[in-house]
């Protein structure tokens, strides 16, 4: 199943937290719209029900559902902005933690 919005509020939050923090998305007025979103927006109402079309299986792939089936997982294609990950923030603060322990 496809990513699925059952409101603009559930896009726009799901769209904070990957369109808005993603390296293929652009930052200024005038950049383009993240191209995976411009997809769902233009032919998710069309091809939901449509389980065999090529254009339903890319999108499917590009956002897919959560295993629960309860909102959508995280886009396909998302590139952190920067390079910087979650991980990598957790390990930072993982190392100052060792370094204030180790100043002591």
């Amino acid at each position: 199943m496809m990513g699925y919005f059952s409101n603009a509020t559930e896009g726009d939050f799901w769209e904070s937290d990957n369109c808005a923090k993603c390296h293929h998305n652009g930052t200024g007025e005038d950049d383009p719209l993240c191209p995976v979103m411009a997809a769902h927006m233009l032919y998710a109402y069309e091809m939901c029900n449509e389980h065999e079309n090529p254009a339903k299986i890319i999108l499917d792939l590009l956002i897919p559902r959560n295993k629960n089936e309860l909102g959508n997982a995280k886009c396909a294609m998302f590139k952190p902005r920067h390079g910087v990950t979650d991980r990598h923030l957790k390990d930072w603060d993982k190392y100052k933690q060792i370094m204030a322990e180790m100043g002591r």
